[in-house]
């Protein structure tokens, strides 16, 4: 994602300012009697038909056979503790409390038919494997009214504990079984799903759920770790359409008024809660081409082609259109860049819509929002989508496993970003870029700080520079250190042995280590997981007919005296343009450049290759 973003929402409230989210005791509840009182609905959800006999039932879509992804170890790193953000409704739990139940595919079926009313239906099926021994299954939803829960097509008691859905007891089995819970519930959601207006007063709801919002509006495992499958089946009004993941399954006309939308992801496209998402409104949709064409393995074959390709199109709200389709020229460009440099697009299409999100731009997988404003405004950056089809690959494609581990997502995207503009605008377009990148990570407020830090339980402290720019800068610094071969070669093995699943910063070290046949624990505990930069005190001077170079380390001491090779530029002189290099592996260098006394300068990284501060003196 880009930029945290609190601006306006569809009709010019504050949508996104924290509001008082009102949280559910710890009562114990059952099915509803005869005579409770039904959800409020627009019209009844099509019934699905319980999934006791798969594939017997048009109503039932059985949970997908593809790859699970590798469970992560205990004891490989520390991953979420069991803690409690400042923002009700955000609470992490660890790995274990949510193993109980693998969610393997979510059916989602939301009626929309309403918008205006702020309110909506909805019937969640999920399908998964429940441990053996397990007589209970938590999940994480709050703030919506639960109608009914079956599991197996039996009724079954449920209960409400601060952001926890707790159904059970049932009877427990001795190895893993396969359960199906079905839950119907609804109301007006407090987060994650948002209901608004574009400016021509025109309703529109949208998703937006990172880091853990999902479970506003869908009850879920509603982190990374668990990836699974989804079908959205969405009602809406006449005039208006929807946008989901995956590829379009059906428009089906509904004999009361509105339409049934269908979207759904590949049975071997497992992606995590947070890229969930459905956006309503009355699109203006362009097609913008085809990218990946035969890199994209799950995009759908189309009738005589020869091989397949992810569509790529612009979803914008009424009037910008044109705008869209001009600003998201070069969109299906990267698309094939990205696939031809780490690996196949992992998606079925690439739609980028306009829509309400607190952020600059969101990721969800293969359905990039970005935020309302800079559309109207007529300031969308192209950085800004080179970073976000970029994430396609990173961040959803291949999932941080800890939240605190998100430079895995945010700085291989803010690195990605600049590597499109170095490969189609030039490298000094790169070059400026990264300059300016390097500006804002040496200049933050957690400089102090590792990339690499569970200090903070508040998730939305992750969205630092550490985490973007500086993540960034380990990736440049670390592919000038090993060349660009063995680079991009340690790139796609990382991304082809953890796609659709989720990765740990050592998962990074191992197949950059795999690579380039080098040990790089230095490396990474050096720039990953301490605090700060190189803070350079650089002296210059004449001595007899050489230049010699005195170079020192200043930084606070806690910070680690960083091994690293510096780079020199000879100007003026007998010696102009001479290049010089020094590594440093201590807090104190020196380099002398033979025969260079008359230089008139001294110019420090001419290739922007080093993530440090320098203060240059002449003697």
């Amino acid at each position: 994602m880009t930029g945290l973003r609190f601006a306006s929402d569809f009709d010019g409230r504050r949508a996104y300012t924290r509001r008082s989210m009102r949280r559910h005791g710890g009562e114990r509840r059952v099915r509803p009697q005869a005579g409770a009182r039904p959800l409020p609905r627009v019209q009844p959800l099509r019934v699905l038909i319980p999934c006791l006999i798969l594939g017997l039932s048009s109503g039932c879509r059985p949970a997908p056979d593809g790859p699970r992804p590798t469970p992560i170890q205990a004891g490989q790193e520390t991953l979420d503790a069991a803690s409690t953000t400042p923002e009700p409704g955000m609470e992490l739990r660890r790995a274990s409390d949510r193993g109980a139940y693998d969610i393997a595919h979510y059916d989602l079926e939301l009626d929309f038919g309403r918008p205006a009313s702020g309110r909506f239906g909805a019937v969640a099926t999920l399908r998964g494997d429940l441990a053996a021994g397990a007589d209970r299954v938590d999940l994480d939803f709050i703030g919506l009214e639960v109608a009914s829960v079956l599991v197996d097509g039996a009724p079954a008691e449920f209960g409400r504990g601060g952001s926890i859905l707790t159904i059970g007891p049932f009877e427990p089995s001795a190895a893993v079984s396969q359960r199906e819970i079905r839950i119907e519930y609804g109301g007006v959601p407090e987060n994650g799903l948002f209901f608004g207006e574009d400016r021509d007063g025109e309703p529109a709801v949208f998703a937006d759920n990172w880091p853990n919002r999902a479970r506003w509006w869908f009850p879920s495992n509603d982190h990374p770790l668990d990836k699974a499958t989804v079908r959205f089946e969405i009602l809406a009004p006449e005039g208006y359409a929807v946008i989901g993941n995956g590829r379009l399954v059906e428009t089906r006309p509904e004999p009361a008024g509105g339409t049934t939308w269908i979207w759904e992801t590949d049975p071997a496209v497992l992606i995590p809660s947070y890229t969930m998402v459905v956006g309503m409104a009355r699109f203006e949709r362009r097609a913008l081409g085809q990218g990946g064409c035969g890199l994209s393995p799950a995009a759908p074959r189309k009738p005589g082609a020869g091989e397949a390709c992810a569509d790529v199109s612009v979803w914008a709200l009424a009037g910008d259109g044109d705008y869209g389709a001009e600003r998201f020229a070069r969109a299906p460009d990267m698309l094939d860049y990205y696939s031809e440099l780490i690996g196949p697009y992992p998606y079925e299409k690439l739609a980028h819509v306009e829509s309400s999100t607190r952020f600059g731009g969101m990721e969800n997988s293969s359905a990039i929002f970005y935020g309302r404003g800079a559309w109207e405004e007529r300031r969308m950056g192209e950085g800004v989508i080179a970073h976000e089809t970029a994430h396609q690959w990173f961040g959803d494609a291949v999932s941080p496993a800890s939240w605190s581990h998100l430079w895995v997502s945010e700085g291989f995207a803010s690195y990605f970003s600049p590597l499109y503009f170095e490969a189609r605008d030039g490298v000094e377009a790169f070059r400026s870029l990264m300059r300016a990148s390097r500006e804002v990570a040496v200049g933050s407020d957690v400089v102090g700080q590792a990339i690499v830090d569970s200090s903070s339980n508040q998730l939305f402290d992750l969205l630092n520079r550490n985490n973007y720019q500086k993540g960034a800068w380990v990736l440049h610094m670390l592919r000038r250190h090993l060349g660009d071969e063995a680079f991009f070669r340690g790139i796609r093995d990382y991304y082809g042995r953890h796609l659709h699943g989720v990765a740990l910063t050592g998962d990074v070290r191992a197949a950059f280590e795999r690579a380039a046949g080098q040990e790089l624990g230095w490396f990474f505990d050096q720039w990953v997981h301490a605090p700060g930069h190189p803070q350079l005190a650089i002296d210059w001077g004449a001595e007899a007919s050489d230049l010699l170079v005195s170079i020192r380390q200043v930084q606070p001491p806690d910070w680690p005296a960083f091994t690293l090779d510096l780079d020199f530029v000879v100007e003026g002189g007998g010696a102009d343009g001479r290049r010089a290099n020094v590594r440093m592996e201590t807090r104190e260098a020196t380099l002398r450049i033979p025969n260079a006394a008359d230089a008139e300068d001294l110019l420090f990284d001419p290739d922007v290759s080093v993530l440090a501060t320098a203060e240059i003196r002449r003697r």
